[in-house]
């Protein structure tokens, strides 16, 4: 169970960390 929660937080830190990139990447381009 633990480890599923590390895994999930890991997942959602990963798409932040991904979705910022993206936001942060069009804003640069734009």
């Amino acid at each position: 169970m633990v480890i599923q929660v590390q895994f999930l937080i890991a997942f959602f830190l990963a798409f932040t960390a991904g979705f910022l990139a993206l936001k942060l990447g069009q804003a640069l381009y734009d």
